[in-house]
């Protein structure tokens, strides 16, 4: 694996820990209410897709 990849890797994992830690925050900041709760997890779901969307395109892009 290059310096690039190892580089896009770590930012794509970092991407996704901010997810984790956003749907984290907002789970708690819902309380209980699960209108609340299915539109973070929806959000998580997103922000994940945009994740590999984004790395994907920065792998083709670092070739």
């Amino acid at each position: 694996m290059t310096t690039v990849e190892k580089a896009i890797e770590a930012a794509y994992e970092s991407q996704i820990t901010s997810l984790y830690k956003a749907l984290s925050q907002s789970i708690l900041a819902a309380n209980g209410d699960e209108a609340e709760i299915s539109a973070a997890e929806t959000r998580f779901k997103k922000g994940l897709v945009f994740a590999a969307d984004i790395k994907t395109r920065a792998l083709t892009a670092a070739q």
